[in-house]
């Protein structure tokens, strides 16, 4: 794929954005006046906004995550290995940087500076004509359970910012899996207790069985984990963006296999980045940057993965809250 990609002869230039400084630091809420309330009013008013925090982080998951099935959320479980084409030299080192920086600071795995890519970033003012030719060049590029509509759908819908996530099953441990195994941890162990109907009907036509762990009915037997992932920006769609901007929503969407859509309501995220608004966000947010942490802290395994990493982004943006409250 790099080869490939390597060999395409499509201008990949971009001249509308600046590189700017690290995202500044999100604006702390303001404190509440207390003025003279006891205790048991500061209480109960500390009591309602971690309720109101709670809803804004139980809705933000569940927009935000790509289910399939019963299966878990997908996340990389391989060393990310990211590379960045069709910016001037300095600009393509900084988005490098900042994306290492934000899978180092979420504890997703990255991989060393001599690496195979498998988190393709390129910027185009021809992002139509560059997918055409490089799915020409290598049809094998797009991996779906989805049929072509799907691939379709990715390839002629015009966005200032395109994602495609290739994934693949790994078993609860990482071990890699053959089409037996997958049959067989999806099925699960026991009768009646199919993980997904895919494993269900896997299990039904007699697939042969493996050494792989099967699913029980609190862990799964196999995982979702992130292959490859593909973002192609349109530079003549971004020209008014400070690179910074750029840089953390594809961080964003390339380390976790997000809903582009997502309507997060009142929560801030980076996400809103090309929507109608009146300020654009500036960066990643603290939903952001605790959805990640979330999603790589979590035993992906479990079943209860989605549950954990609401209990964890709860406890991580109130302890930010509270650390920048008078």
């Amino acid at each position: 794929m790099r080869a490939a990609l390597a060999s395409l002869t499509l201008s990949l230039s971009i001249t509308g954005l600046s590189s700017g400084a690290q995202p500044p630091a999100e604006a702390s809420p303001a404190s509440t006046s207390q003025g003279q309330a006891g205790p048991d009013t500061v209480t109960v008013q500390a009591s309602r906004e971690r309720k109101e925090l709670q809803r804004e982080v139980d809705h933000f998951v569940f927009a935000m995550s790509v289910r399939y099935l019963n299966d878990a959320l997908s996340r990389w479980n391989r060393p990310v290995c990211p590379l960045v084409a069709g910016l001037p030299r300095e600009q393509g080192e900084f988005v490098l940087a900042r994306l290492s920086q934000i899978a180092t600071q979420s504890k997703a795995p990255l991989a060393d500076e001599h690496c195979k890519a498998n988190f393709y970033v390129v910027v185009t003012r021809e992002p139509e004509a560059l997918l055409k030719a490089w799915h020409a060049r290598d049809p094998n590029m797009y991996m779906t359970r989805n049929g072509w509509g799907h691939v379709r759908n990715f390839l002629d819908t015009p966005r200032p910012v395109r994602v495609w996530y290739n994934n693949e099953f790994r078993s609860s441990d990482g071990t890699a899996l053959s089409a037996d195994s997958v049959a067989a941890a999806l099925a699960g162990g026991l009768p009646g207790m199919a993980g997904t109907s895919l494993g269900m009907q896997l299990a039904l036509a007699n697939i042969p069985s493996s050494t792989v762990p099967t699913g029980t009915r609190l862990r799964r037997g196999a995982v979702q984990t992130l292959s490859s992932v593909i973002v192609v920006v349109d530079a003549r769609r971004v020209e008014n963006l400070q690179l910074v901007q750029v840089a953390d929503y594809i961080g964003l969407v390339g380390l976790a296999e997000v809903n582009l859509d997502a309507d997060v309501g009142s929560a801030p995220s980076i996400t809103k980045l090309f929507r109608d608004a009146p300020d654009a966000p500036q960066g990643l947010s603290s939903f952001d940057q605790a959805f990640l942490a979330a999603l790589y802290r979590a035993d992906q395994p479990s079943v209860m993965q989605e549950s954990a990493m609401k209990r964890i982004m709860l406890e991580g943006i109130a302890a930010q809250h509270t650390a920048h409250t008078p």
